[in-house]
């Protein structure tokens, strides 16, 4: 009776939970989910950990195992490509919007592109924190909080690839020089150049992203 006064928070609690497992590379593209081992790492029965789980494969990031249960989605090359051109697009789009940007809004993106680079030799999850959050902070000066919104769930769908590569030394040393640029431009006023960067910037991305899918996928 507890159970089913509280299944939604418990079912919210493992949402977010395998959410993160996912996010951190912990349960990769195609590798099998173990619903008795999460909902024994949260304390909680396997109704709520269902339940997560038929939550997330609405939202793409899980979907039936052809043996039963659920692995995580893996795309495709072809199912990859086109999340990209959809990043593109609109990004661009607010990258074009963005008219002006307050001296401590440049002073904030270096903040946070200085704390990648103190973590390049220390990979966590707070890089991957600090750059969405970095990103997003440029996007959000265009104003479009609804394509904003869209661009975060496009994030959210290949952030499981883009885990993968990051945890190369060498990718994120590119990532905070490429960052640099960025404010660089941000701060001239250089809207071509600025979108000219993040072109480059999100190719690169979506170039290694392509190496991890190439990799064959876990066994159940």
């Amino acid at each position: 009776m507890i159970e089913s006064l509280t299944g939604g928070s418990l079912a919210e609690r493992a949402v977010m939970a395998v959410r993160e497992l996912i996010h951190d590379g912990l349960l990769l593209p195609g590798h099998p989910i173990r619903q008795s081992a999460i909902a024994e790492r949260l304390g909680m029965s396997r109704v709520p950990v269902r339940e997560a789980l038929q939550n997330l494969q609405a939202e793409g990031l899980v979907q039936p195992s052809v043996t039963g249960g659920f692995v995580v989605a893996r795309l495709s090359s072809a199912e990859l490509a086109q999340f990209y051109l959809m990043r593109r697009l609109l990004e661009t789009e607010l990258l074009r919007r963005v008219e002006s940007v307050p001296a401590g809004e440049l002073d904030r993106l270096t903040e946070l592109n200085e704390g990648i680079g103190e973590l390049v030799d220390s990979p966590s999850r707070a890089i991957r924190a600090l750059n969405h959050e970095f990103h997003f902070r440029i996007f959000r000066l265009a104003g479009l909080h609804h394509v904003v919104a869209e661009v975060d769930r496009l994030w959210d769908r290949t952030t499981p690839y883009r885990t993968v590569y990051s945890t190369d030394r060498a990718a994120r040393v590119r990532i905070v020089e490429e960052h640099r640029h960025l404010i660089e431009a941000l701060g001239r006023g250089e809207t071509d150049r600025l979108i000219e960067v993040m072109d480059a910037h999100r190719r690169t991305s979506e170039l290694e992203v392509i190496q991890v899918l190439t990799r064959p996928a876990p066994h159940p």
